[in-house]
């Protein structure tokens, strides 16, 4: 019987301490948060329309290998990448350095030979991602 509740003792404090280890993880979520602003140009039937600007607070810089930014209107889900390859290009403004979107710098959304948006007032939705975590910011915006 002696055996028994060490065996049970040892087990429960085996339990407690994976469960200790488990809560004390850091969270990889960062807390940086994104505006998005139309980019004073207007929506045509063309592929190359500058959509949006995109703005970023806090105190991470977001690494490009890390950070996903996908756009959708109606039931199209839109790609952005920083070359050629996606539905729309992203191009920064005001960083310093190229391989992350810094706090404070601007970035902007064009049409890249995919018509995300036909007409002024267009509804898109913006979803920004980061290392698997969504950034939180402006969820939607219209573009004119």
């Amino acid at each position: 019987m002696d055996i028994m509740k060490g065996l049970y003792a040892a087990v429960l404090t085996t339990m407690l301490v994976l469960s200790g280890c488990l809560h004390e993880q850091p969270e990889t979520a960062t807390s940086n948060t994104y505006y998005a602003n139309d980019a004073d140009a207007s929506a045509t039937s063309g592929a190359s329309d500058m959509l949006m600007r995109l703005d970023l607070r806090g105190g991470d810089s977001l690494s490009w290998s890390l950070t996903t930014i996908t756009l959708s209107s109606g039931d199209n889900v839109f790609y952005c990448s920083l070359g050629d390859d996606g539905d729309c290009k992203i191009t920064q403004q005001g960083g310093h350095d190229d391989n992350s979107w810094e706090p404070g710098e601007a970035i902007f959304l064009r049409e890249s030979g995919t018509d995300i948006c036909s007409d002024s007032g267009c509804y898109v939705n913006i979803h920004v991602g980061h290392d698997g975590n969504t950034v939180s910011g402006d969820g939607s915006i219209i573009v004119d």
